[in-house]
């Protein structure tokens, strides 16, 4: 009888310390194919009038404050299942990964703080937010990457 007790309480800890430590979980690519491929498609280009494209928007976003909080807030980052290092993590690969833009000396990375002070409250008016932010961005001189 005690046997089974000790392997249920082995268990329980070794997935509670699972949950706790980000360390444990998976990879951004990873996490990218679980939470955000499904919409954006594998290379981030999502699906036009449906599903913005993270190849142009997401770093030339990320270089201002409210394009920051933009991204933090949108619903599918907001209200992901990601913890919040695991969702800055994840933003940082996607900015390396998937842009056809330049990532900019001077840019950020994205950190678990800043994702837990602005994930609480979703945009209610995302493509409004969008729209604001892309004519805001219209004079910024990035350039896409060249093929490879």
């Amino acid at each position: 009888m005690r046997r089974p007790l000790a392997l249920t309480a082995v268990l329980a800890a070794a997935l509670g310390a699972g949950a706790a430590n980000p360390a444990l979980g998976y990879e951004p690519a990873v996490n990218f194919q679980l939470n955000c491929m499904g919409c954006h498609l594998a290379d981030g280009s999502g699906e036009p009038g449906r599903v913005p494209s993270l190849r142009r928007s997401l770093v030339l976003f990320s270089a201002q404050p409210s394009g920051r909080d933009y991204i933090i807030r949108v619903p599918g980052v907001a209200q992901s299942p990601l913890s919040n290092e695991e969702t800055a993590a994840l933003l940082n690969w996607m900015a390396r990964n998937l842009s056809d833009l330049e990532l900019p000396p001077h840019f950020v990375d994205y950190s678990a703080a800043e994702i837990a002070r602005s994930r609480g409250r979703p945009l209610a008016r995302v493509g409004a937010a969008r729209a604001r932010l892309l004519r805001a961005a219209a004079n910024t001189r990035q350039t896409p990457r060249p093929s490879s």
